[in-house]
């Protein structure tokens, strides 16, 4: 089916509100990383606090793996624009909270509030690209979305760790962008139809069935990117702290140098988005393998520096490929379940990964150790996709992405 010749055509403004929208995720927790030790000598006090104080960054991680999956379903059903507004300020108001009610019950609430509200936001903004751009847009956006939002890290971890040296809850003020955006998004974005999506539904795609194995698929494999992409994004300032940097300002301004090669990891990604997938994620395995191993064996800041760069591309490519690729092999009319699955299968890595982190240090015995050892295991990953993949095609001729 033709699009309708009079039908809206998103530009510019549409789609630099929905590359703010999905940096939403990013500011829910990088703007607390610098101050992870900060607050886990605040909340020193709380049982077991070294495990539960560092989900004060994942929390918001286990609403969105509970809720987003629902998020999709009402998404598909009720549209986009009006949720995109009320969830955003809900956001915005459950990041907020923990400056104006300190104690551990009420940071947790708001980041679970946080939570819920990032599940849809995440939800309608991955949707929404896909709903206003075809692949070659949108292709584009995503790629200006990777290097937008990696400079956007090192303001906001170099702003973090300034603003901690006021006072532990200080940060937590820098989730109030969610509100203005609130109010972009009500200008802004309109509601996509059947009529004006870029890609039309065919009578076939209208009769098909949900599918299962593809949203089972895009589950499992984001799933376990997450679990290791938190690693180095979660950690990396214990790593620092376990190596004697413990000033807050200069915590946050390294984890801001190495994250300037997150825009280049962005446009990596533009340059291999044609390549298969298994090659673009052999590609982020192996960033990851040098990098994280190398921060487990850094004697020094500059190697330890050098290492959380050449890791960083990794991280810049991840969320780029799995976001196109789903968006892809999802047909139009599950866009928004199926990116339901997808943030789940994130953010539940994301919520889970300190209790990998957790499971792998009881083994290597510290922080540097853990880096070094994952490092190994993204080095097994790796192999496997290649051997996987050398011997899929050499038997059936076909590769498995």
């Amino acid at each position: 089916m033709k699009n309708n010749l009079n039908v809206r055509k998103a530009g510019s403004w549409q789609g630099w509100v929905v590359i703010l929208i999905n940096q939403m995720p990013m500011l829910a927790i990088v703007a607390l990383m610098p101050v992870l030790p900060t607050l886990i000598e605040h909340f020193k006090g709380v049982p077991n606090g070294d495990l539960l104080v560092p989900m004060i960054l994942t929390a918001p991680g286990l609403c969105i793996a509970l809720i987003a999956p629902f998020a999709g379903h009402l998404v598909d059903k009720y549209g986009r624009r009006k949720l995109l507004v009320v969830f955003l300020f809900l956001y915005g108001f459950g990041g907020i909270l923990p400056f104006f009610i300190d104690g551990f019950n009420t940071v947790i609430t708001g980041r679970l509030l946080l939570g819920i509200g990032e599940a849809f936001v995440l939800v309608l903004g991955n949707s929404l690209l896909g709903d206003y751009f075809d692949q070659k847009e949108r292709t584009k956006w995503i790629t200006i979305q990777g290097v937008f939002g990696s400079i956007a890290v090192v303001g906001l971890l170099a702003l973090s760790g300034h603003l901690a040296t006021i006072g532990w809850n200080y940060p937590f003020l820098v989730y109030g962008i969610a509100i203005i955006l609130a109010l972009l998004s009500w200008v802004f974005i309109y509601e996509p139809s059947l009529k004006n999506t870029v890609v039309q539904e065919s009578i076939v795609e209208k009769a098909m069935a949900y599918p299962v194995k593809t949203m089972l698929t895009i589950f499992l494999i984001t799933f376990t990117f997450a679990v290791l992409y938190f690693v180095y994004t979660i950690h990396f300032s214990l790593a620092l702290d376990q190596m004697g940097i413990k000033d807050k300002i200069k915590l946050g301004n390294m984890s801001a140098i190495a994250s300037t090669a997150v825009p280049l990891g962005a446009i990596i990604f533009r340059y291999v988005a044609k390549r298969p997938f298994w090659q673009q994620m052999a590609l982020i395995f192996f960033f990851f393998t040098i990098g994280l191993t190398g921060i487990g064996l850094a004697k020094d800041e500059t190697t330890v520096l050098i290492m959380g760069w050449i890791q960083q591309l990794g991280c810049g490519m991840t969320i780029p490929v799995l976001t196109s690729w789903a968006l892809t092999i999802l047909p139009p009319q599950y866009r928004g379940r199926g990116m339901g699955i997808w943030t789940s299968g994130f953010f539940l890595g994301q919520f889970l990964n300190p209790v990998f982190v957790s499971l792998i240090r009881n083994v290597s015995g510290g922080v540097l150790q853990t880096f070094a050892l994952v490092g190994g295991i993204c080095f097994v990953v790796m192999v496997s996709l290649l051997v996987y993949n050398l011997l899929l095609k050499n038997k059936t001729g076909k590769l498995a992405f």
